[in-house]
């Protein structure tokens, strides 16, 4: 019987604090080493005024990929062994990777996206435009 030299894999995490003094997001572990074929999960914990959605990222050479977005609570979102869940009463979001494989070793991300508002008005699309907007 042959055997097979083990992988381990190391998921890091890339925290963005770009939010304002008030508003957070933490993620935890700050790292993580699993045996391929282990189940990893990552927890994204945030605190901002006005949520809107929250996104996932595996970071990939020189560019971000995009994984999921969350907006609902408790609507798991999967793409193959990836899988993810918003808890917007406990203010957080797990990523969740089953079965791993060395190509999973990366850096992963949370970023939460707010809604813009002032004066008492919050708009869900400050930026687009009206044109952008017509169906």
């Amino acid at each position: 019987m042959e055997k097979y030299p083990q992988a381990s894999l190391v998921i890091l995490w890339l925290q963005l604090s770009w939010v304002s003094s008030e508003d957070k997001v933490v993620q935890s572990p700050p790292s993580l080493a699993v045996h391929e074929g282990d189940s990893a999960t990552l927890t994204c914990n945030y605190e901002v005024s006005y949520f809107r959605s929250l996104q996932w990222y595996k970071q990939e050479k020189n560019a971000p990929i995009f994984l999921f977005t969350l907006t609902s609570s408790g609507i798991e979102k999967k793409s193959g062994r990836l899988s993810s869940i918003l808890d917007k009463k406990e203010l957080l979001s797990t990523l969740n990777i089953t079965a791993t494989k060395t190509e999973d070793s990366a850096i992963y991300f949370c970023a939460v996206e707010e809604a813009q508002c002032s004066s008492g008005t919050c708009s869900l699309y400050p930026n687009a435009t009206a044109d952008a907007l017509q169906l």
